[in-house]
């Protein structure tokens, strides 16, 4: 009686066991990218500039961004690269504004600068990477968002 005792109890075991994996498997394929739009450019002085990003996470559970990449773009000219390290948190189904602080020298904004003075607005590009920490475990995701820049 205990020998067929022990191998429902082992046989239920192993159910669950397969179940969750699955389950978790499963939760992996309806894992949505977040989805990022520019906000604005706030410039806050001569070689400072933040870049707001709106960052949306269709997901119903909450994770934590670690890291942030970028690179940014003038008219398909590199005006500056970067990383930032601050953590934020990305609530559900809802849009967290991120801000990424530029600094760039002389040469990077004439650069930028060029176009936007014979032309009066400039296309641009900001796309990088970043790394967040889900209750799935680790991901990396690439990101892109571009439009133009008017200065009248």
């Amino acid at each position: 009686m205990r020998l067929s005792s022990y191998r429902r109890t082992l046989s239920t075991a192993l159910l669950l066991a397969l179940t969750t994996a699955s389950g978790c498997g499963m939760a992996a394929v309806a894992f949505h990218n977040p989805t990022v739009e520019l906000k604005g450019v706030q410039m806050r002085g001569i070689g400072l500039m933040d870049v707001l990003l709106d960052v949306y996470n269709p997901n119903y559970s909450d994770f934590e961004v670690r890291n942030v990449t970028y690179t940014v773009f003038a008219d398909s000219i590199q005006v500056v690269k970067g990383e930032v390290t601050e953590r934020v948190k990305l609530p559900g189904k809802k849009t967290t504004t991120v801000r990424l602080p530029l600094t760039f020298g002389v040469r990077e904004l004439n650069k930028a600068s060029g176009a936007l003075s014979q032309r009066g607005s400039v296309e641009y590009t900001v796309e990088g990477e970043f790394s967040m920490a889900t209750s799935l475990g680790w991901f990396r995701r690439t990101y892109r968002t571009s439009g133009r820049y008017d200065s009248l």
